[in-house]
């Protein structure tokens, strides 16, 4: 299989996160897939769910333990309708750009239990990489065994294809700089952190919060321990402001960019 890099654009950069009914950012996702170039050969980009996903399950009781099966189950049509816009939306982009790609959309596919994956099979995501095919998925909702219904987060897709599909170059884009050392949007004085490493980790994990937007899936915290748990290995994982222009282009080009990379 070629080499594969995995891309994640985090749902607070590629639709506005607190507008409702949900909007894409058009211009900033134009602009990002330009940055792109001659790098999406073995390329796999994953959709965090922001507006699209957040709000309505949000809206049907998601991210609660008391929220009854009924509900949960009820919300799938909706996040499915409004994630399957997302996609094609960022599909079409890539068209516009000449980049061969596809949407895989984990529904169709991922089973979950208790809100942990059960099964995920990756062969046709390996198949659409061999065959010069860049891959577009998503956050999604999924059945789950337990309670009905569930959310795979964009992170848990990441964290997964990156153990299955092998893959050494993990970069996340957000809407800050990267991971800071106190909160900046209360502390103007708040300083990137740019190396996560064995030393540091438990300080970091107990600074990082959850999301400042509608967020079922964990926020910043949640994002570290997944991000963690596949650290090492002489594996490069970067957490990166994708609203900036060029930090993408410059991070494919392995040029230097203000960021923090998780290496233990």
């Amino acid at each position: 299989m070629n080499v594969v890099t995995i891309v994640k654009f985090g749902g607070s950069v590629i639709t506005h996160k607190n507008v409702s009914p949900p909007k894409v950012n058009s211009e900033v996702l134009s602009r990002i897939i330009g940055e792109i170039g001659i790098h999406h050969q073995g390329l796999v980009l994953v959709l965090g769910g922001g507006a699209h996903g957040h709000q309505p399950a949000h809206s049907f009781g998601y991210g609660s333990s008391s929220t009854p099966r009924e509900s949960l189950l009820s919300g799938i049509p909706v996040i499915r309708r409004n994630m399957t816009n997302l996609s094609e939306t960022v599909n079409r982009e890539f068209r516009l750009a000449g980049f061969p790609a596809v949407v895989i959309s984990p529904f169709m596919f991922v089973t979950m239990t208790n809100g942990e994956i059960l099964s995920f099979p990756t062969l046709v995501f390996s198949n659409a990489i061999d065959a010069g095919i860049s891959v577009i998925t998503h956050g999604d909702v999924c059945f789950d065994s337990i309670c009905g219904a569930s959310i795979l987060s964009g992170d848990s897709i990441v964290v997964h294809l990156v153990r299955e599909l092998g893959a050494k170059r993990v970069l996340v884009g957000t809407n800050v700089d990267g991971v800071f050392d106190s909160d900046p949007m209360t502390n103007p004085d708040a300083r990137v952190i740019p190396l996560i490493n064995s030393e540091n980790q438990d300080e970091v994990m107990a600074v990082t919060g959850p999301s400042e937007s509608t967020d079922v899936t964990g926020g910043m915290n949640r994002k570290l321990s997944e991000l963690l748990s596949i650290a090492g290995l002489n594996r490069e994982i970067v957490i990166f402001n994708l609203l900036v222009p060029d930090r993408l282009k410059a991070l494919l080009n392995r040029e230097p960019v203000l960021c923090t990379r998780i290496s233990v």
